[in-house]
């Protein structure tokens, strides 16, 4: 029993930590720049896409076309910011501009996936064969590189924003934006960058999931379950994006084992809905917290 425990929970942690990762991205974007970015997914599909391009159509090695994902996403987040949400982040009464832009870049990128590869799903070799025993549990190597990944990228991410004077002018304009700017801290780079850094996270998780799942150009659709892990943890909170995707994760590893995976959804549902009806703001948000503003 305690071996298939073991196992479950580094399933759950394998799907959980890629959630961990886009839900930080997104909560970056939703919090400094106060961009409700629902194209973010588009992106996650874009990092995928870069991967398996890079691999399977140019033959380069893995983690070349991985960095390569990141490189892409990140730098079209950073110019996303500067050429379609720097005008219109200030405007009065912004929410529904920036959806409606957010909504014509999820539509072109969208759009652009399907004329460039199709409306068929693309497979690709595993990069990573082979099964390793600890005592009673099997882990796939491919699922072993993928936890350590995302576990090495999170806390690149956890130095970035607490180590860092990048990472201090974030948490300062994400605060104060126009008193940070007093102090010489210019919150258009720092808007960018965050937009840069979100957008890679996400391309990064798109990347190390390619290997794992068909990619396709309705990947983007991933959004709404980054949001609900988002509420979840609490939309004003980095460790509450951390903890809901541990919770989304490892709910769907036992759920898929014990009731499978139609009932597993429901029952992810169910959790979220009992947290969210006890605790409005998410484990640890705060209720009638507006990021809109």
């Amino acid at each position: 029993m305690l071996s298939l425990a073991g196992q479950l929970i580094i399933e759950g942690l394998g799907i959980g930590l890629v959630y961990v990762l886009l839900a930080a991205g997104l909560v970056l974007i939703l919090n400094i720049p106060r961009v409700f970015f629902i194209a973010y997914g588009q992106f996650y599909m874009l990092g995928a896409y870069i991967l398996w391009g890079g691999t399977v159509l140019f033959k380069l090695p893995f983690f070349i076309s991985l960095i390569l994902s990141i490189l892409a996403t990140g730098i079209l987040g950073a110019i996303s910011y500067r050429l379609i949400f720097y005008y219109i982040q200030n405007v009065r009464d912004n929410f529904l501009p920036i959806i409606v832009a957010a909504m014509g870049l999820m539509m072109i990128m969208q759009q652009g996936a399907l004329l460039v590869f199709g409306t068929s799903s693309h497979g690709m070799q595993s990069e990573f064969p082979g099964l390793i025993e600890f005592g009673d549990i099997i882990v796939s190597v491919e699922k072993l590189v993928l936890i350590i990944l995302a576990l090495l990228v999170t806390g690149i991410l956890y130095v970035l924003l607490q180590k860092t004077k990048i990472g201090r002018a974030m948490r300062a304009v994400s605060f104060r934006a126009d008193i940070s700017s007093l102090q010489g801290i210019n919150p258009t780079l720092v808007y960018m960058v965050t937009m840069g850094v979100g957008c890679a996270l996400s391309g990064f998780a798109g990347g190390i999931m390619a290997p794992v799942y068909a990619v396709s150009p309705d990947m983007g659709g991933i959004i709404l379950t980054v949001l609900l892990v988002i509420m979840l943890g609490g939309m004003g909170s980095m460790l509450g994006a951390v903890l809901g995707g541990l919770i989304l994760g490892l709910t769907l590893s036992f759920g898929h084992y014990f009731i499978g995976a139609d009932l597993a959804q429901i029952a992810l549902f169910l959790v979220i809905g009992i947290i969210l009806f006890f605790k409005p703001g998410g484990l640890l948000g705060n209720p009638g917290e507006d990021l809109s503003s």
